[in-house]
């Protein structure tokens, strides 16, 4: 029997979930990185599952109908695919736009082809140009691009980042002691993050400290103590946390 390869079945891509690049049209920014802010060092996020390579470089991005065109520095803009969802045989890159591009460190030329190893972490950098709609998928040939669901794009970039808003953790307490909270995930992450709590406003107690304890992949606690006795009232917290590649 031979092999029948097709591009697209009514306009459209064969099967769901074929691209492993994830916000291959990048518009999902939960860091709320700023189009051509410099960044402070290397390998530094902006775009969701998206680095910048080099320190001080930056990109920027230009919409047109529901497509985000970046375009990267000089130094390259990249993204690790993780190795769990790769399985060992060929792929094909595509993307629009005057970018060069490499798949772990090899260069490949739009709409090519690259041997992947399965379970190993695989890096998808474009240089020095412009891109949009980054596919990386199994098989010989590009298909169309694979639109997600913008839920469905962002609990997959929750995976690896993902910020929480608007805690709050109120009680009596006594200087020294120490109160907390549970706070659940809005997805298991990828391994235990790193916590960053930020922003809260302490209320009827003068100083206090804001850590986070007990964190698991699916969710974690904040924790305050106390430098007086009273009621405490922490408001309008943010939990920011990454278990980036």
């Amino acid at each position: 029997m031979s092999t029948l390869n097709v591009a697209s079945i009514n306009s459209g891509p064969i099967g769901g979930f074929r691209n492993a690049v994830i916000n291959g049209n990048p518009t999902i920014n939960q860091r709320g990185y700023v189009s051509g802010t410099a960044t402070s060092g290397a390998n530094q996020y902006t775009l969701d599952r998206w680095r910048v390579v080099t320190s001080g470089q930056s990109i920027t991005w230009a919409d047109s109908a529901n497509v985000r065109t970046v375009t990267a520095p000089a130094g390259g803009v990249e993204q690790v695919v993780e190795g769990i969802n790769l399985g060992t045989g060929t792929y094909t890159l595509s993307w629009t736009g005057t970018a060069t591009a490499t798949v772990g460190g090899t260069a490949i030329a739009n709409g090519t082809t690259v041997s992947l190893t399965g379970g190993v972490d695989t890096t998808v950098r474009f240089i020095n140009g412009t891109f949009s709609l980054a596919q990386l998928e199994p098989g010989t040939r590009a298909t169309p691009f694979e639109r997600r669901p913008i839920g469905t794009e962002l609990a997959l970039c929750q995976r690896y980042h993902q910020i929480i808003q608007s805690l709050r953790l109120s009680g009596y307490q006594i200087a020294g002691n120490e109160i907390s909270a549970p706070v659940g995930y809005m997805t298991t992450m990828r391994a235990v993050p790193t916590a960053v709590v930020s922003s809260f406003s302490l209320n009827n107690v003068a100083t206090a400290t804001v850590f986070a304890i007990n964190m698991t992949t699916s969710g974690g606690a904040i924790g305050i103590v106390a430098g007086g006795t009273g009621i405490l009232s922490a408001v309008d917290g943010t939990f920011t946390l990454s278990a980036e590649l």
